[in-house]
């Protein structure tokens, strides 16, 4: 009995992949799980293969899901080739080449991508388990990535109400930068100043009237 040698390489990164052995008459669903347990992703999402060229093109699909009798008559009116089942597909009915090359992908919405090769036929060996993956080169890159990042912390100190410039100021709102800020501050500061001063003159002039009057007072009283 015939055992398929393939090498399973990342499309991403050409310097990981799995070499794997399966026997001809075990099924594409077989070769599935093997890829999927040797990579360390889990087993919970869709896949397919493609039958491709040499140049890796997609060709006919071989999924893992059931195909629907809706897609079936769909696919029939528009005189596409139906798709196959892995668990219905032996590895031998679509081997026609030495060296037959298929596109593997996981997980259709992510869209993990492996190229596919056949490099030879072995010795079928009774001690061993097959599918079985029998080199594996580079660590596979982790199946979920983070994407969702917590946003850092604001500083309670940065919102300190006491340091806090005068938020109902429009001029402060129209401010863009801290030149102008400062520059606004300072022209507050001198109107503040000069509002001081005049307060105080206006004190001086009404205290000089009333000692005035004070003294005419005490002259009419002497005349």
């Amino acid at each position: 009995m015939a055992v398929y040698r393939f090498r399973v390489t990342f499309e991403d990164n050409e310097e990981v992949y799995r070499e794997i052995d399966i026997k001809s008459t075990q099924n594409f669903e077989d070769f599935h799980n093997v890829i999927v347990q040797s990579i360390g992703f889990d087993n919970l999402h869709d896949s397919s293969f493609y039958i491709s060229d040499d140049y890796y093109r997609k060709g006919d699909e071989i999924t893992l899901r059931p195909i629907s009798d809706d897609e079936k008559e769909l696919r029939a009116l528009k005189k596409m080739p139906l798709k196959r089942q892995m668990n219905k597909c032996k590895m031998a009915a679509l081997i026609d080449d030495p060296h037959q090359k298929f596109v593997y992908v996981y997980d259709l919405k992510t869209g993990w991508t492996f190229l596919v090769e056949l490099l030879k036929i072995v010795p079928d060996d009774a001690k061993v388990n097959y599918p079985k993956c029998v080199k594996s080169i580079g660590e596979s890159p982790k199946q979920y990535k983070a994407n969702n990042l917590a946003a850092p912390a604001a500083d309670e100190d940065d919102f300190d109400e006491e340091e806090e410039p005068h938020a109902d100021d429009e001029a402060y709102a129209s401010a863009h930068s801290e030149d102008e800020t400062a520059l606004l501050e300072g022209e507050e500061g001198e109107e503040e100043v000069a509002e001081e001063e005049e307060t105080a003159e206006e004190d001086d002039f009404g205290a000089s009237e009333f000692d005035d009057s004070d003294h005419f007072s005490e002259g009419k009283e002497d005349y």
